[in-house]
Parts: structure tokens; C-alpha cells; sequence
């Protein structure tokens, strides 16, 4: 049985982009396993780590939770003998495993549950996922250099949401393999405003024959009405956060090109808002969380690939075939 673990230079380096994209062009059965959960989700029943239930849904994994079964506690961490014994489970009957590692290379390190720990006590070749930005080439020389101390098995790095500049030789030339370079797809980055409504639980009050309206952008309204209405403008398919004492934003972003506004605070909107919303099809969603904690949930929403969306799926399939040194890895 062959298996990768898929390390991340930070948090947002499309690891589990690039976990969907390997899985789905792997040539035989393939299994799943990511040690320490992250951001929660619902799925059939449970409450599961989102990444684990988009390849659980695509991969037609069974185990459910036991696909990502840790949390990990700084002051009350697990043993690294639980996390190999959740391995050795899920590895049976799996010609390949993926293994998912943590947001940051820094996790775990205080108890030696980091990535190089897990990926040496599973014996997993590793691979590095990086977006170009200087900051992270620079990490990845450091993991390399951690790497080569341990003596572990570092196969490359895939470059992801890249332009396909210098940084491919520029890395290369200092001994490190590139093993693929993914471009930016923008398509990822975008959501329906029902997909918004289910993930925060917010109420619609108006404008519900808008849910399907697609949200590229995201603006927080906590500005004076002639500056919102200067980026407003800006701004295409925009969902707008902002209180519900904000009536002048509310109507500002009513009259430019926005797909829906969020209400915070539990403050319900004018009759005024309402009524306009409803003319133009733009739904009012009314949550009783503060601007910060929506504006965090919706940045977490973006970064998440549901499994119905057959579409992205596809998408993420044909760019890590095409972009990807398949052969190199498997």
C-alpha cells in the first residue's frame, strides 16, 4: 500500500484542495485520514472535521468521525501511539492513503505530534503545499532543512494558486523538487447566499428569491454612507455585513450590484430595507452575532468545498491532473 502525508507551509495553502484533487485522480482505492480536526461541521448525524466530511461524501468513506478523531489540546495532548492505531484502521483495504496534516507546520510541536512526528511514526513520504508568496518559499527551504535533519523522506513541494513564475526554478535550483504548480481558480471563492444562510443559521427576513445569487465578494459596512458607497461600487456580488441600525448602508448597498446583506447584532432591519430587498431580490439574512464572528465564519465558509457542488469538485479534479506530477507521486 502506498501512502503521502500532504503538509502546509500556514493556513490557507489549499492543502485540502490539493487532497481532493490527488484523490480523486488516484488509480486505485484510496483512503483518508487527517489526525487532528479543525473546523467542525455537520454531517449524517455527527459532527465532523469539514475536510473529512468532503472526502468522506466523495471517496464513499465509511468511518465517518474516525477519519479525523483528534482535537489537539496543547495542555492535553493524545498519544502518538492513538494516532498510529487510527491509521492502521483506516489503511485496510486501501491501495493509497492520504494523509492530511494540520494548518500550520508549527502544530504539535510542543508534544511531538507535529507534522515531521506523524508523518515518521506513519513511515509517510511527505509532500509540502505552498502558495508562491515570499514568505512561504522561505518556509519551505526551513521544512526542508528539517526534513533532511530527521533524514525523512520529502518528495517536493506543489506550488498552489500560482501564477507560474519564477519561484519554480528558483526552488528547483536549490534541490528542492516542484511537483506541480496549481493556478489560481477563482471559481472556489464563490458561494450561493443559501449556502451562506445554512452555515451561519441565520433567519432571511427578505428578499428569498435571491438564495441562489452568487457571492464572489465580501464588504463589512462599518463606514460612513459616502465612503461604503465609493467601495460598494468597487465591489461585484457582494454580500455586505453590517448592523441592523445601519439603514443608510443597508439602502447603499441595495442600489449597487450585491447579492445579499447580513444583518448582525439581532437588530431587524427598517421597513424601508425590507421592502426594497423584496423588490430586487436581495436577501436580508438577520443573525444575532456580532460583525467580527460573521465576518470569521464567512471567511472560513470560502474556504470550504461542499460536497454537493459537483461543479468545484470537478473543477479541482481536472487542474490537479493537468498541474500535478501524478506519476511522480503515486
Amino acid at each position: 500500500m502506498k501512502k503521502v502525508y500532504l503538509a502546509s507551509v500556514g493556513e490557507r495553502s489549499g492543502k485540502s484542495v490539493i487532497s481532493l484533487g490527488l484523490a480523486m485522480n488516484c488509480p486505485g482505492k484510496v483512503g483518508f485520514y487527517k489526525p487532528f480536526r479543525e473546523i467542525l461541521t455537520k454531517g449524517e448525524g455527527e459532527v465532523m472535521d469539514q475536510d473529512a466530511l468532503l472526502m468522506s461524501e466523495i471517496l464513499h468513506l465509511e468511518e465517518g468521525e474516525k477519519l479525523s478523531p483528534f482535537s489537539y489540546d496543547i495542555f492535553d495532548p493524545i498519544a502518538m501511539k492513538d494516532i498510529v492505531a487510527g491509521y492502521e484502521e483506516l489503511r485496510k483495504g486501501k491501495e493509497f492513503m492520504i494523509i492530511e496534516g494540520s494548518k500550520d507546520i508549527a502544530n504539535g510541536c510542543a508534544h511531538k505530534l507535529s507534522h515531521l512526528d506523524i508523518a515518521e511514526a506513519l513511515d509517510a513520504p511527505l509532500i509540502l503545499i505552498s502558495t508562491s508568496s515570499h514568505q512561504s518559499i522561505d518556509t519551505v527551504f526551513i521544512f526542508k532543512d528539517l526534513c533532511d535533519r530527521r533524514k525523512l523522506n520529502m518528495l517536493g513541494v506543489i506550488l498552489n494558486r500560482t501564477e507560474g513564475g519564477r519561484e519554480r526554478k528558483f526552488i528547483e535550483n536549490r534541490g528542492i523538487k516542484v511537483l506541480g504548480e496549481v493556478p489560481l481558480m477563482p471559481e472556489l471563492r464563490t458561494f450561493k447566499v443559501s449556502e451562506m444562510s445554512e452555515y451561519m443559521d441565520a433567519k432571511v427576513v427578505a428578499g428569498a428569491g435571491g438564495m441562489n445569487n452568487v457571492v464572489e465578494t465580501m464588504l463589512v459596512g462599518a463606514m460612513s454612507t459616502q465612503t461604503a458607497i465609493r467601495y460598494m461600487r468597487r465591489s461585484k456580488r457582494k454580500a455586505v455585513i453590517t448592523g441592523g441600525d445601519r439603514t443608510d448602508i443597508q439602502l447603499a448597498a441595495l442600489s449597487t450590484d450585491t447579492s445579499c446583506i447580513i444583518v448582525t447584532g439581532g437588530i431587524r432591519p427598517s421597513y424601508a430595507v425590507i421592502s426594497r430587498a423584496n423588490q430586487t431580490n436581495v436577501p436580508v439574512l438577520l443573525t444575532d452575532e456580532d460583525t467580527l464572528h460573521v465576518t470569521e465564519t464567512i471567511e472560513h465558509l470560502i474556504a470550504r468545498i461542499n460536497p454537493t457542488d459537483k461543479e468545484k469538485i470537478e473543477l479541482v479534479r481536472k487542474k490537479v491532473r493537468l498541474n500535478v506530477d501524478l506519476d511522480k507521486i503515486w
